[in-house]
Formats: C-alpha cells, sequence, structure tokens
C-alpha cells in the first residue's frame, strides 16, 4: 500500500513538473513568434523604404501627424500680420525638411513666377500658395490621386469647373484655378472670423470641404467653444469621424483629421518658404 502511494505521489510529481515544463515551452514559444513578428514588421518596412525611397515616410508622417499648436488671436489682414502675432507653429522632422529643400530647389523655381503673379492677382502671400501646391502634389503637376483629384493644386473636376480651369493637369491653369479657389473661399468665411483663423480655416475647407467646415463649427457650440477659432475647430474636426457625432450633423461622416494635418504641414511648410525666401524689409507681405 506504501509503495503505491509513493508511486501516485511519483506520478502526480511527473505529471506538474512536465506541466511546468509545458508551460515554460508555450511562454517560449510565444516570446520567439512575437520575436519573429516584430522582426518580419521591421523588414517589411525596411524594405518598404527600400523601394519607395523618401516619399514612404512622408505618405505615413501625413497619415499619422496631428498638428497640436495653437493660433492666437489676430484681428487683422494676414498680409500684414506679422510672425510674432501668430503663435507657435508646427515643424517638419528632419526627413520631411530634407525632401523639401531638395524639392524647393529642383521643383519650385519652374513655377515661381505662376505663384507670384497669383499671390499678387488675389492679395494672398505666394509662398502660402507654394506651401499648399507643395502638400496636394509635391510640386507635381501630373499628379493624380485615387479619388480623381489631379494636377499641381489637386483640383477635382466640379472645382476646376467653377475656376475655369479646363486642363487640371496644366500647372499653369491648376495654379490659377487653385489660388482662385483659396481667395474664394476666404471670402465666403463669416465676417466675424479673423485672422490668422480666417487663413487656417479656408484651407480646412479647400481640403475637407465647406460642408464639414460648417459641421465643426456645429460641434464646436455644442461644446462651448468659440467656432470662428482655428484652435477650437482642429479639436472637434477628429469627431467628424465618429458616428456619434457625424450622424447628427448635415453633411456626415469625414476624415476630419486630415484638415487638421493638412493645416498644420502647411504653416510648416509656409515658414519654411519664408526663411528660405525672405520678405524685402519695406514690403507688406510680412512672414509667418
Amino acid at each position: 500500500m506504501r509503495h503505491r502511494t509513493a508511486r501516485r505521489h511519483e506520478g502526480d510529481s511527473e505529471k506538474r513538473s512536465r506541466s511546468s515544463t509545458n508551460g515554460e515551452a508555450g511562454i517560449a514559444r510565444t516570446a520567439d513568434w512575437a520575436g519573429a513578428a516584430s522582426r518580419l514588421g521591421l523588414n517589411l518596412a525596411i524594405t518598404a523604404l527600400l523601394f519607395l525611397g523618401p516619399a514612404m515616410l512622408v505618405l505615413l508622417t501625413d497619415w499619422g501627424q496631428r498638428e497640436t499648436v495653437k493660433a492666437e488671436p489676430v484681428r487683422q489682414p494676414l498680409a500684414v500680420a506679422g510672425r510674432a502675432n501668430m503663435g507657435p507653429s508646427p515643424t517638419l522632422n528632419p526627413t520631411d525638411r530634407a525632401i523639401f529643400l531638395r524639392l524647393s530647389k529642383s521643383r519650385l523655381p519652374r513655377y515661381l513666377d505662376h505663384f507670384q503673379r497669383e499671390g499678387r492677382r488675389h492679395g494672398i502671400d505666394w509662398k502660402l500658395l507654394a506651401a499648399q501646391a507643395y502638400q496636394e502634389s509635391h510640386w507635381n503637376p501630373r499628379a493624380i490621386s485615387p479619388t480623381g483629384v489631379r494636377g499641381i493644386m489637386m483640383l477635382t473636376k466640379i472645382t476646376s469647373s467653377s475656376v475655369g480651369v479646363r486642363n487640371r493637369l496644366d500647372p499653369v491653369q491648376s495654379i490659377q484655378g487653385g489660388a482662385r479657389h483659396l481667395a474664394r473661399l476666404l471670402r465666403q468665411m463669416p465676417e466675424e472670423i479673423g485672422e490668422p483663423d480666417r487663413t487656417w480655416i479656408a484651407l480646412a475647407a479647400y481640403n475637407v470641404g465647406p460642408g464639414h467646415v460648417t459641421d465643426a463649427m456645429i460641434l464646436a457650440r455644442r461644446f462651448g467653444k468659440d467656432p470662428t477659432r482655428w484652435a477650437n475647430l482642429k479639436e472637434v474636426f477628429p469627431l467628424l469621424a465618429r458616428k456619434k457625432y457625424y450622424r447628427t450633423l448635415p453633411h456626415r461622416y469625414a476624415r476630419g483629421w486630415e484638415p487638421v494635418s493638412y493645416v498644420g504641414r502647411i504653416r510648416a511648410y509656409w515658414n519654411f518658404l519664408q526663411e528660405r525666401y525672405p520678405a524685402p524689409a519695406n514690403s507688406s507681405t510680412a512672414q509667418l
């Protein structure tokens, strides 16, 4: 009897030992799988960068970046508003800055005269138009998106028709049409919206459409925020992608994080161009 009991104890001990060993092996296998998955992800990322180059970094940054700066209230035209009045601005990471610098030397000079002429025509700083064009297409006049917008200013068919553009892939026509469209959006802003908020909100409307800007203003009011301030609108814009909110709004769903990133990156590119092309001391167009 004692021998059978001893054997049972030995059997139980052996089972516990095997169970412990199996558990440790399972943990080890899980760790191996996690490590393999991590290495695979890293290898895929490296492969993507090797094949697609720095442009992949720009696309990823465009998708994930969120602007978090705060605009300051300024009640004067943007053309004469000084940089000190604009508050802190977004900055470019080293990779974005290097790509922007390279293309500002190789591509921008081809279109410089057109940006300057349209800027004078519509009372908009030409460097803002150039920064916007870079955000839209990287100054590529033949750029085409999966949604059908195309050209250096990425105009839709409807917008191009409304501003008199017949060939969206013609860079001169595209710059003219983009500047005309932005100037129209600036005029359509409610009178109580001052600068620089007026410009930031008009840029957001260029990106996501005036209807969704109106929806964001409605949400801002619901939260007790001033809808004429870009600092408030950029907080509520991402809510346009949440069903809880967009189902109560006239224009429904929108990728609300995109106009926030869009405006922030244009501001960063604009600031960079201000450094590269400083305005003359006696110029009425001050820096951002």
